[in-house]
């Protein structure tokens, strides 16, 4: 009998072919920085995501870790990066992992099934899970604190985990254990996955009433600085109830810079999760010390709320345009603000037609195809809807739409409108 002698390379392949499905079967990550469906710089207010090496902490939440998942046989494929986020342009940064995991058809959804009956009956204090919440933003997610030990010192990390059909997906954020900035990355993995569908998060009612659990506080009514600047105060929206409903609120300043200060306020609570345990709000005024007057910078509040000073002792929040929003005008800017308030999707493009600072006509297509850069750029269908506005003080507000030539449409709508800038115009 003869034998065939494979090429080196060839018997190299079949052997590393092997090898990796092996692994990928066990749970070893094979992770390029990012790649289809998963986060890119966009996603990470800027930052570049890279391969997970090294050390670091586990990917998804794995409650009574030294027993295997019933379906890890099921796992095909997994890829995970990892990027430093500073949100808000601030100098604070918090360490985001994604991790995927692509199964066999049935097996995401029972790795989900799985870790929801560990998160009730693991009870590790030195490596311990808990579920927060469920159907945070996507149906069927859950968001999970984990409070553990590392080299004497305590530490929190938050996952968002959840599945688009057979694909699973987990975002952690391990710094500060922050489920507002892991809910806002883990919706985003999770549209980039394919998730669909909206949900309205659920609080989890916990047995377990002994632990105070700390809260970002998301409702602040006013914020005041001091004559001198160097105080702030924040009237904080808070839980009322019995006791252990309710220790602090407390305020901490986490960044003083040239154009920001970062502050973070937080809350603790035994009660919040259980059923009615805090049936009622208050409002609480929180001080935080600033070490030099607080002049022309900025208040960023939990990484998310970001107040200027309006006048005299008193800041405003800012809203979508920033805190100081382009004037109503024939400016990019300005048409950038409009729009906005023709509720034009991210991925669209917006041509001014006719504007003369009180009226304005302009073009908003939106592609039908993949995401591109620029128009034209990609393959697929493209619809384009023409929209008339008028000036106001609070920017351009749109009168109507048409996909039609002229100035027929608008003049029923409004007969003050100039024909001048719309006549000449083709259908868009």
């Amino acid at each position: 009998m003869t034998v065939r002698r494979l090429p080196l390379l060839v018997l190299y392949a079949v052997l590393c072919g092997v090898l990796c499905a092996a692994l990928s079967a066990c749970g070893l990550v094979f992770a390029g920085a990012g790649g289809d469906g998963m986060l890119s710089a966009a996603d990470l207010y800027g930052a570049r995501p890279e391969e997970v090496s090294g050390v670091h902490p586990p990917l998804v939440p794995a409650p009574c870790a030294s027993e295997p998942f019933r379906g890890d046989g099921d796992r095909l494929d997994t890829r995970a990066i990892t990027a430093s986020v500073a949100p808000g342009g601030g100098d604070r940064r918090f360490q985001v992992y994604e991790y995927v995991a692509d199964y066999r058809p049935g097996g995401a959804q029972a790795y989900l099934d799985e870790l929801g009956e560990r998160l009730g009956r693991c009870r590790d204090e030195a490596d311990r899970y808990s579920l927060v919440a469920r159907d945070v933003g996507v149906p069927g997610t859950m968001l999970v604190q984990h409070d553990y030990r590392e080299g004497g010192v305590e530490k929190t990390g938050v996952y968002l985990v959840g599945r688009a059909g057979d694909r699973l997906v987990s975002v952690l954020e391990s710094t500060a254990g922050d489920a507002t900035l892991v809910n806002e990355i883990g919706v985003r993995a999770l549209r980039r996955a394919g998730a669909t569908g909206e949900a309205t998060p659920s609080v989890v009612t916990h047995e377990d009433t002994t632990r105070w659990v700390a809260y970002a506080v998301s409702v602040i009514s006013e914020v005041r600085v001091s004559r001198d600047g160097r105080v702030l105060t924040l009237d904080t929206r808070v839980p009322d109830g019995p006791d252990g409903c309710l220790r602090g609120p407390t305020g901490r300043l986490d960044g003083f810079e040239p154009k920001l200060v970062h502050v973070d306020i937080r809350f603790e609570s035994r009660l919040l999760t259980a059923g009615n345990g805090c049936p009622g709000e208050r409002t609480v005024p929180v001080e935080v010390r600033l070490p030099k007057p607080l002049g022309k910078r900025d208040v960023v509040v939990n990484l998310d709320q970001r107040y200027t000073l309006d006048r005299p002792g008193l800041l405003r929040r800012c809203g979508e345009l920033g805190c100081h929003p382009a004037p109503t005008g024939c400016t990019s800017d300005s048409y950038y603000q409009a729009a906005g308030d023709a509720d034009a999707p991210e991925h669209s493009y917006h041509r001014e037609r006719g504007c003369d600072g009180k009226w304005l006509v302009m073009d908003i297509s939106i592609s039908g195809g993949p995401v591109c850069e620029r128009p034209g750029e990609c393959a697929g269908a493209s619809r384009t809807t023409r929209y008339f506005y008028r000036a106001t003080p609070a920017g351009w507000r749109v009168i109507t739409a048409t996909t039609g030539p002229g100035c027929d449409d608008v003049l029923v709508a409004e007969p003050r409108f100039p024909r001048e800038l719309c006549a000449k115009l083709t259908a868009p």
